[in-house]
């Protein structure tokens, strides 16, 4: 203890830091503990009138949603047969009980619903003169787009509100009812607005506009200054709650429930509680809840009291003056001391500060004969060594500098610790980084964002670790930096590859193949009917030779089509505007459908369409019209390509994948093609598939199915022989397959 003592008499900053530390915390303490006995009660009383004020807001906001939920209801009700969509009236498609057209008719409403601010939509039934329900919208709880789920039938007819509905029952506030709903298949509460739909004066069903009590909840939390809201019933029960776990929310005390049963005027003068909620303590103020102008429960509001314990931070004026004043005089005081001591050590810090921007000729004059005048001495000759060290550096420094400033690419620096060390001058101008700024901390700080969409091509290869960078787009590159010596790592060197006119080009390609190619599909789209209406004779009768050249515009018409949508397609991917949507799908559907569309070809050519797809297939993960566009692909090329024979379609659920296979009788295609086949332009061997084949086609049709494929995680490839026929197959994940493709740990990843 004796040598902390000594330490503290001995050392100059204690000196001078505790005797006014001291005062401060006096002075500071005191003037606190008086403004608070002063301004507890007047910050009590504030906070009780905001937290009753906050109260009336919550029930006011619920009124308004139910009046939100009615209004809704009258739109929907009396929506009337849509012309444009085929959808019919509400009331018609209610009374003749047609599930399709009614969720024709209510789809609109319910994502119009879900969108608008001020219905909150997210649940919405039709139900039948049974008490069925015939159609049941539901927004998923975390959704942020348009998707819903439909829910199966549910009887509703021993629910309190179904009877008054279908029997057309009305009190003094009308036919419409209103409440908290909790239904059997979802276990979850509403507020709940139901309504009769009518066919003159007829009841044939009713509507269920619905919203979640949590979500509401919640909603109204984010427009308050409350940190809580709790639903109880008229028992004291909870029933709804915006807190979660840990904290467990208790019931009310029976007492405070009489008080608000027998209180006539609840607003007028809010009953209040107190509680402690995981170590941090909370008001409570309650109301009742009214919902159709009948009380279904209590409401409470809750804040944190952290204002009114805090008192101490809302000084009034004439205490913060005098706290102040004494603060001032004590700091005056203590400046006044700390110069005569500390004039010597900021002798000294100023010489040191020169000495670090470059005067190093700068000395320390001091002159005391204590502590801080030895310190001065060895500063004054460590000035000196380090003068000559650091000329030596500073000249090397600068070489390097110099060189790294000068590459016309983006050079970054990260020490083994993955922090940021240098960026030179292109690599802050791609990064957007003045001289003056600070640098990023890490790698993975850098606003990169990898091209997943729209990547393009140079060459036969497409690019990759392509990145955007603000308005650039860069390849980024890292290496390791090691020691010439004995190897040691000494971090990485990232460079950043400035491609953005180079993606601009191929980009601006890209566009201007799509755009070419869509202006001729539509004067083709013309030469196409013209000749199918000459050929069936609506311009008059044709002689045979005039029929051989017509139907010779038409064959030759078809192809250039198809020609040009592949060419679309692939611009479509190159650009990104070709979007996958993968779910669970039934994988006999899209084949089916790309077999209707190609049948007649094949059978037009005399070959025999074999099937075999089993009747109960697992449902894939896969996107509907990219395996139609796959398989329609794999047919015409399987019909081009076969003069006499079968094709044959197979679907073989395997362990972990589906496999999909069409396999021909056609002329087969030599090992060394299997992989080039997939490529752009390759077009077979480039004899019986050249350019003079009546059957020829510009090379893009397995090249998009294998884009499709990769898509939506699978594989694709041919099994062949010349001679022997050839099996294109493709494979696609289960539905129920959570894992994603592996992918290797990048340089980037690991220097992040």
């Amino acid at each position: 203890m004796s040598w902390l003592i000594d330490s503290l008499r001995k050392q100059l900053k204690y000196q001078i830091i505790i005797p006014f530390l001291i005062l401060a915390v006096i002075v500071s303490v005191v003037g606190l503990l008086v403004v608070a006995f002063f301004l507890a009660s007047q910050q009590q009383d504030r906070f009780d009138n905001e937290l009753a004020a906050a109260t009336r807001t919550v029930s006011d906001t619920i009124l308004a949603q139910e009046q939100a939920n009615l209004n809704f209801l009258r739109e929907v009700a009396f929506a009337q047969r849509n012309m444009i969509t085929g959808a019919p009236a509400v009331a018609d498609a209610l009374n003749e009980t047609n599930v399709e057209g009614l969720r024709l008719a209510l789809e609109p409403f319910f994502l119009q619903g879900t969108s608008r601010s001020d219905v909150r939509l997210d649940r919405l039934i039709a139900f039948g003169r049974d008490g069925r329900t015939i159609v049941d919208f539901e927004r998923p709880p975390l959704a942020t787009d348009s998707t819903y789920i439909t829910h199966a039938p549910l009887d509703l007819s021993n629910a309190w509100f179904i009877p008054r509905v279908l029997n057309d029952e009305a009190d003094s506030r009308g036919d419409k009812y209103a409440g908290l709903i909790q239904f059997s298949n979802t276990q979850t509460l509403y507020l709940a607005t139901v309504a009769p739909v009518r066919i003159d004066n007829a009841v044939v069903g009713g509507l269920i506009v619905a919203v979640r009590i949590d979500s509401l909840l919640n909603t109204i939390l984010q427009q308050t200054r409350l940190d809580g809201i709790i639903l109880y019933d008229l028992e004291g029960k909870v029933i709804a709650s915006t807190f979660s776990r840990p904290y467990v929310t208790p019931n009310l005390d029976p007492n405070l429930v009489a008080n608000l049963k027998n209180n006539p005027d609840p607003f007028g003068r809010s009953l209040f509680t107190t509680e402690s909620i995981n170590g941090d303590e909370y008001q409570f103020a309650y109301a009742p809840l009214t919902i159709r102008g009948a009380r279904n429960g209590i409401l409470a509001a809750i804040r944190a009291r952290e204002e009114v314990l805090a008192t101490w931070a809302n000084f009034s004026p004439l205490m913060t003056f005098i706290t102040l004043s004494f603060g001032v005089s004590i700091s005056l005081l203590g400046l006044w001391v700390a110069k005569q001591i500390t004039e010597p050590l900021e002798e000294v810090a100023n010489a040191a500060r020169e000495v670090a921007n470059g005067n190093w000729e700068r000395k320390a004059n001091v002159r005391t004969q204590n502590e801080i005048g030895e310190l001065a001495k060895n500063v004054n000759f460590l000035t000196e060594i380090l003068t000559d060290m650091l000329i030596t550096v500073r000249a090397e420094s600068s070489q390097r500098k110099a060189i790294v400033e000068s590459i016309t690419d983006g050079v970054i620096y990260i020490d083994t610790s993955g922090n940021i060390e240098m960026i030179n001058r292109v690599g802050r101008r791609l990064l957007g980084i003045s001289d003056e700024a600070p640098l990023p901390n890490r790698l993975s700080d850098l606003p990169l964002e990898q091209l997943r969409e729209g990547i393009p091509g140079f060459g036969d290869q497409r690019a990759q670790d392509l990145y955007a960078l603000g308005p650039y787009i860069v390849r980024l590159s890292i290496a390791d930096v090691q020691d010439e010596k004995d190897g040691e790592l000494l971090g990485h060197v990232a460079v950043l590859q400035n491609l953005t006119e180079e993606v601009m080009v191929d980009r601006a390609k890209t566009n201007f193949i799509g755009t070419i190619s869509h202006e001729l599909r539509t004067p083709l789209t013309v030469i196409r009917g013209n000749a199918d209406l000459l050929l069936r004779g609506l311009a008059g009768p044709l002689e045979e030779e005039q029929q051989t050249f017509v139907e010779a515009i038409r064959l030759h018409a078809n192809s250039m089509t198809n020609l040009i949508s592949n060419v679309i397609t692939i611009a479509n991917l190159d650009s990104g505007s070709l979007k996958s949507t993968l779910e669970p799908l039934d994988i006999r559907r899209p084949i089916e459908d790309a077999i209707w569309q190609a049948q007649s070809q094949i059978k037009a050519k005399g070959l025999q369409l074999e099937i075999h797809l089993p009747k109960k297939l697992p449902p894939v993960l896969a996107d509907f019209d990219h395996v139609r566009t796959i398989m329609t692909q794999l047919l015409d090329n399987a019909r081009r390509y076969t003069n006499a024979g079968t094709i044959t379609i197979r679907a073989i659920p395997q362990s972990d994948i589906m496999r999909i296979e069409v396999s021909d009788t056609g002329r087969g295609i030599p090992p060394t093609m299997h992989e080039q086949i997939f490529e752009r332009f390759v077009r077979g061997d480039g004899v019986s598939e050249g350019i003079n084949s009546s059957e020829r086609g510009i090379g893009l049709g397995l090249a998009i199915c294998k884009q499709l494929v990769e898509r939506m995680g699978g594989t694709i490839g041919v099994e062949s022989a010349p001679g022997q026929g050839s099996t294109f197959f493709f494979t696609l994940r289960y539905a129920d397959d959570t894992a994603s493709p592996e992918k290797p740990a990048t340089r980037m990843e690991s220097a992040a």
